[in-house]
């Protein structure tokens, strides 16, 4: 371009301009507008821009309104990258030439990239122009789209194909459009857009999605997601398919494998780094998903990662659960700050809402449970199973068992996963079916083997229903999967007392007080176990720590009762009993105790 310049112009023009780039010429006043414009395209030409912009700001003085001036201005304002001072130049170009078909388009393009709402207003007047083409429409139809308006958006895709139907990427545009509602007709678009070209990423990335959705055709779907990962194309929800697809036909070798060549090539890729924590994480591998977010490279941030901080977190809690809190509410509040600092990066992230009232319902702070759980609901899918699976959940802390139902209901919608099954059994033990509730667990723990939660309360429904040896295997197997998980510790001296195996019971038991010196549910049982061996000279002082640790555990008070009962120390045991029952008023066996007493 530099040659449109006469070459001994050009020498005189380069130092000009190069004493410009230091000082900026003096012009107000002394130049016309004319030779400021012409002084401006020769700068820009020779790519003195910041030259050419002083000089058009002067030249825009004198004649605010030329169209000239601002099509030179815009293609500076292109040049280094500032979309809005090129629609402002656009927008005087465009008044002076409201019908100029490329003004409109560059507008449109302009808008749309910027995702400005008002994008649709130049392809509309197009429109009525008669100028529209296939291209104006599918940028209208990605326009619709993002606006929320899938229908529309489909109508104008659609018509684009229909005016030229050799554009691969409106075949994809046209099948994500169509992916959710007709995966038969999203799946004919993928195919199509592939017919024309057989190197489309996107093309592939949405097929395999397609055919994934399809029984019996996993080894298609694979084949599609291989070759879209190979383009690098679908970004890492397509790596993250290709895993489930190769995992789905055995391959669980090489899906890995894949993962971990992904994550070595695209280190710095947030999402993916944390979707292959998440996988890890629910694979019940903490270490592994850990070692993932500590080689998060300098300067990588993201939501995603921290959410997954966050989770994890609350997977140690649930590994360290004694029962009262005081082991795991440390846990809790780390994985509380990691939410924290994921909703402070994206406040309309649905899953941290979700995860951040799973922490506040585990930390007995419902209100606050309630209120992220209902931000929670506006971002994401209301049948989404752990959506409705914690709402329920914290239904049952506030003993509405109905509304916990009707939630668990809403999410069978998807099929009942392991998550929904638990939440049933939760229900059925709430209402003291045992039996039922026995069952959703076994459902829960054939789904997920490793689902924590669902086990121990199996445990706990096994020791209500008379059946010790069951719950002394559910308690073996979560002690060998978390040797820490003081609360499986519990179940198992549970068991062992109901089996009357007391010294074994006696043994797990001063485990679990020399780690919490003031479990006073722990305390209770110890005593129960001195009593039965013969030593209640051992329990008075174990009731005593419980009842100071917890004045109002109805337990503690009557075991003591019975202490007292056992030593003739009958107005003391008549007072214990009454404190039982003040505690609990249906305490039934406090009441026959005191009543005797007082009938003697």
């Amino acid at each position: 371009m530099e040659a449109a310049i006469d070459p001994t112009k050009r020498s005189t023009l380069q130092n000009l301009f190069a004493r410009a780039s230091a000082d900026a010429l003096p012009v107000e006043g002394q130049l016309s507008s004319t030779s400021l414009t012409h002084l401006a395209e020769a700068a820009l030409l020779m790519g003195h821009d910041a030259t050419a912009e002083h000089l058009l700001h002067h030249a825009l003085l004198d004649r605010p309104g030329d169209a000239t001036l601002h099509a030179i201005a815009e293609r500076i304002a292109a040049r280094r990258g500032d979309g809005a001072a090129r629609l402002a130049h656009l927008e005087a170009q465009l008044s002076e030439r409201p019908d100029d078909t490329d003004l409109l388009r560059r507008q449109a393009h302009l808008l749309a990239s910027a995702g400005e709402a008002d994008a649709e207003r130049p392809v509309r007047r197009l429109e009525a122009l008669g100028e529209v083409t296939a291209a104006d429409r599918s940028l209208l139809s990605g326009i619709r789209a993002r606006a929320g308006a899938p229908d529309e958006a489909l109508a104008e895709i659609e018509a684009a194909l229909r005016e030229d139907p050799s554009q691969p990427d409106d075949w994809v545009r046209r099948g994500e459009l169509l992916e959710a509602t007709d995966v038969d007709q999203a799946l004919t678009s993928a195919e199509s857009c592939l017919n024309i070209d057989r190197q489309h990423g996107e093309g592939w990335a949405l097929k395999a999605r397609c055919l994934a959705r399809l029984p019996g055709r996993e080894q298609e779907a694979l084949k599609a997601a291989t070759h879209a990962v190979a383009l690098n194309a679908g970004g890492w929800t397509t790596v993250m398919l290709k895993a489930d697809l190769q995992e789905s036909i055995g391959a669980f070798t090489a899906a890995e494998e894949g993962l971990d060549r992904a994550l070595l090539a695209h280190a710095e890729n947030a999402p993916l780094r944390a979707a292959i924590a998440t996988r890890r994480l629910e694979r019940g591998r903490l270490d592994d998903a850990q070692t993932l977010l500590d080689a998060v490279p300098v300067g990588v941030d993201h939501a995603s990662l921290h959410l997954v901080e966050g989770r994890l977190a609350l997977a140690r809690a649930a590994l360290i659960r004694d029962g009262t809190g005081a082991v795991d509410g440390g846990r809790l509040r780390e994985a509380g700050d990691a939410i924290d600092q994921a909703l402070k990066l994206d406040r309309e992230n649905g899953l941290a809402w979700l995860a951040m009232g799973r922490v506040q319902r585990l930390l007995g702070d419902f209100d606050a449970a309630s209120e992220s759980l209902t931000r929670a609901g506006r971002l994401l899918d209301e049948h989404l199973p752990a959506l409705c699976a914690e709402a329920a959940l914290l239904a049952l802390e506030h003993g509405d068992d109905i509304e916990a139902e009707r939630l668990t209901d809403a999410a069978d919608i998807r099929g009942e996963g392991a998550l929904i099954a638990y939440v049933r059994g939760n229900i059925a033990a709430r209402r003291g079916r045992l039996d039922d509730a026995i069952a959703k667990y076994d459902e829960a723990l054939t789904l997920d083997p490793t689902h924590v939660r669902a086990r121990l309360n199996r445990c706990s429904a096994y020791l209500g229903g008379d059946l010790p040896e069951r719950a002394l295997e559910d308690a073996e197997r979560l002690l060998a999967q978390a040797p820490n998980l003081l609360l499986a510790r519990l179940r198992r001296a549970e068991s062992k007392m109901a089996l009357t195996h007391w010294n074994e019971a006696v043994a797990d038991l001063k485990v679990i007080i020399d780690a919490v010196p003031n479990h006073h549910h722990a305390l209770t049982q110890l005593a129960a176990c001195q009593v039965a061996l013969d030593r209640p000279e051992r329990a008075e002082a174990p009731l005593n720590e419980a009842l100071r640790a917890a004045p109002n555990h109805a337990h503690a008070w009557h075991q003591r009762g019975l202490l007292y009962l056992r030593w003739e120390r009958f107005e003391e045991a008549a007072s214990d009993f009454e404190a039982a029952i003040r505690c609990r008023g249906d305490h039934l066996d406090a009441r026959l105790h005191l009543a005797a007493i007082h009938h003697v």
